[in-house]
C-alpha cells in the first residue's frame, strides 16, 4: 500500500461503517484532536477507485466504498454486516479461513494474495494491504484493506512462467553472488537434477571441476560490467551434468536489475550436434582441398596443353570436345576455390593485415586487372575523374578482391558496348566504393538473398554467365570483416550500382598509404572472379 494511503487509513483511528445514508460514519472509539479530519479521510476514502474494505475485530465488514462495488459487484449494503470471507469467497481450500486470519491479525500484511469471486461469479485474483485499525488509545478495533485486481498482471506472470517453461534453451537466473535462483525444465534435462537440487547453490555446480576458478573470473568480472551478450556472440564453455559427463554449451546473458541488486538471466544452449556438424565439414573440405582440387588442377592443366597444341594438332571435332572440356574443367576449378574461400573467411582462418589504404588506388589497380576481360566482352571501364582518395584501415588485398569481384560483376552482366563506371566518395566519417552497371538490373524477389551462397536471379545465368553464385557472398564476408557494409541500388537509366562502405581513415598518425603496388589478390584472383555472380 502507499504509504499516504497508509497514513489517510491509519489517519482514521478506528473502523469506518460506510452507510447508504452518507459517505461515511464514525463508529465507536472517543474524542480525539484527529476527529475533524475523519469525516475527509472517511469521504476521501469513499471515493476512491481503489476497492477499501474494513473489518471489526470479528472479521465483520464494517467498510465498503464505491470501488468495492465496482471491483466485486455488490452494494454497500449487501456488503456490509456480513463476513469477509463470505462476499469476497475465496476460490482455494486452502485459503478459506486465511484472510479473516489477515484482517485480524492486527499487523500490517502488504500485498497477501488470493483468488475470489465477483458477485457474478466471476473469479479474480486479487492483492490486499492490509492495515490494522486502532483508536487513538491503541486499541486495535479492526482492520482496512486496499484491495487490488490483479488478474491481468497474474496472467501475464503465467503466461512468462509458461513460456519460460516451454523454452527449448536452458534458462537460468543467478544472483550477484553466483546462486541458482530460477530455472526452467530444460535445464533439468540438459543437466540431469531436479529443480529443488539447484536452487540456491553455486552456479559453478555445472562447470567442470578444473574450470570452476576461471568461471568464477569470467563471472565476476561480467558482474562488474554487465553487458547483454545476445546468441550466437555468446562464449562457448564446456558444462557438466549430473553424472560427470562433459558437453559443449553456448552462454547467452543479459543483466537484469531489480531494487534488492542484480539478477543475471543466462540462455544455455547444447552445441553438440553443432560441433559434430562443424566437424564433418571440417572433414568435407579437407576432402574437397585434397583430394579433389588437386586432380582438379592437374586435368585442367593437361586439357590446356591439348587445347594449346603443345602435343601436335588436333582434328576440329577433338580440338572442339577439347576447348568444352578444359571450359568446363577450369569453371569446376573456380567453384572449389570459390567454396574453400568461403569456409576460409567463415572459419576465420583468414588473417586480415590491416594497413592505411587509399581506396582510390585500389580501385585502379582493379580496373587495369580486369581491363582484358572488358575488352574480350566489349565493356569499357572509367574511373569517374572526382573520386576522392578514400583512405581507410583495411586489409589491402581483401580489400582489391572486394572490387574486383564486383567489377568482373558488372563486366559479366553488362551487353557489349556499354560502359562500367566505378568511383569513390568520401565525407568526414566513412568512404563509398560504387560500382555501375548498365545490365538487366536485379529482379525484386532476388534482392533479400543476393548475398547469400549460390544465388542467382535466374539458373540459366549460370550457363550463360558463368559462376556459381558464390562472388558476392565472399564479398560481404570480407566487407564485414571489414567493418563496413556492402549493398546496391538500382542507377538511373538503367543497370545497378553496388556500393561498399568502410570507416574514413583517422587523419591524424597516418601510416603510408598502400598504392606503390598491385595488391596480390588482384593477380591472384582476377581470372578466377570474372565468372563469379
Amino acid at each position: 500500500m502507499p504509504d499516504w494511503i497508509t497514513r489517510a487509513v491509519e489517519g482514521v483511528g478506528r473502523a469506518l461503517t460506510v452507510r447508504p445514508g452518507g459517505p461515511a460514519a464514525v463508529d465507536g472509539g472517543g474524542p480525539s484532536q484527529d476527529s475533524g479530519r475523519e469525516p475527509l479521510y472517511a469521504a476521501a476514502i469513499h471515493s476512491w477507485n481503489l476497492a477499501f474494505v474494513s473489518t471489526d475485530r470479528n472479521g465483520v465488514i464494517t467498510g465498503w466504498n464505491r470501488g468495492a462495488e465496482n471491483l466485486f459487484g455488490f452494494g454497500v449494503t449487501e456488503a456490509v454486516g456480513c463476513d469477509v470471507e463470505a462476499v469476497l469467497r475465496p476460490y482455494r481450500d486452502d485459503e478459506k479461513g486465511m484472510l479473516r486470519q489477515q484482517f485480524l491479525a492486527g499487523q500490517r500484511i502488504p500485498n497477501f494474495p488470493m483468488v475470489g469471486f465477483t458477485k457474478d461469479n466471476t473469479p479474480i485474483h486479487l492483492a490486499f494491504d492490509i492495515s490494522p485499525l486502532r483508536t487513538p488509545d491503541s486499541e486495535h478495533v479492526g482492520a482496512s484493506a486496499i484491495v487490488r485486481d490483479v488478474t491481468e498482471q497474474r496472467l501475464a506472470e503465467e503466461l512468462f512462467g509458461l513460456a519460460v517453461e516451454a523454452c527449448p534453451s536452458g534458462m537460468m537466473m543467478i544472483d550477484r553472488g553466483g546462486r541458482i535462483v530460477m530455472v526452467n525444465r530444460e535445464i533439468e534435462r540438459l543437466f540431469g537434477y531436479r529443480r529443488d537440487e539447484l536452487l540456491s547453490r553455486p552456479v559453478e555446480l555445472l562447470v567442470p571441476a578444473n574450470m570452476r576458478g576461471l568461471h568464477v573470473a569470467l563471472r565476476s568480472e561480467f558482474a562488474r560490467q554487465p553487458e547483454s551478450r545476445k546468441m550466437g556472440k555468446g562464449r562457448e564453455l564446456i558444462a557438466v551434468r549430473r553424472d560427470g559427463s562433459e558437453f559443449p554449451v553456448e552462454i547467452a546473458l543479459n543483466a537484469i536489475h531489480i531494487r534488492d541488486g542484480l539478477l543475471i538471466l543466462a540462455v544455455v544452449v547444447d552445441i553438440t550436434e553443432r560441433k559434430q556438424n562443424e566437424k564433418l565439414k571440417d572433414e568435407f573440405v579437407a576432402t574437397v582441398s585434397h583430394e579433389l582440387r588437386t586432380p582438379l588442377t592437374s586435368i585442367s592443366a593437361s586439357l590446356a596443353l591439348l587445347a594449346a597444341g603443345k602435343v601436335g594438332d588436333l582434328p576440329p571435332l577433338a580440338q572442339r570436345l577439347v576447348t568444352i572440356a578444359r571450359t568446363d574443367g577450369e569453371r569446376l576449378v573456380r567453384l572449389v576455390n570459390d567454396i574453400l574461400e568461403i569456409e576460409r573467411i567463415e572459419s576465420g582462418s583468414v588473417l586480415f593485415q590491416f594497413k592505411h589504404v587509399s581506396t582510390r588506388a585500389v580501385v585502379e589497380h582493379a580496373l587495369e586487372a580486369n581491363r582484358e576481360f572488358a575488352d574480350q566482352a566489349g565493356i569499357k571501364l572509367r574511373l569517374e575523374p572526382s573520386s576522392k582518395q578514400g583512405e581507410v584501415l583495411a586489409d589491402p588485398d581483401r580489400l582489391a578482391q572486394v572490387v574486383t569481384n564486383l567489377v568482373a560483376n558488372a563486366i559479366k552482366f553488362s551487353q557489349s558496348g556499354e560502359e562500367v563506371v566505378v568511383s569513390v566518395d568520401e565525407d568526414e566519417s566513412r568512404v563509398r566504393m560504387s560500382v555501375r552497371d548498365h545490365g538487366p538490373g536485379i529482379p525484386e524477389q532476388f534482392r533479400q538473398r543476393i548475398f547469400s551462397k549460390f544465388a542467382q536471379a535466374d539458373g540459366s545465368n549460370a550457363r550463360q554467365k558463368g559462376g556459381a553464385g558464390l562472388g558476392l557472398s565472399i564479398v560481404k564476408q570480407i566487407v564485414d570483416r571489414l567493418g563496413g557494409s556492402v549493398g546496391f541500388e538500382p542507377a538511373l537509366g538503367g543497370g545497378t550500382v553496388f556500393f561498399v562502405e568502410l570507416p574514413r581513415a583517422a587523419r591524424s598518425e597516418r601510416e603510408p598509404t598502400v598504392d606503390d603496388a598491385v595488391p596480390l589478390a588482384v593477380a591472384l584472383h582476377t581470372e578466377t572472379e570474372r565468372t563469379r555472380s
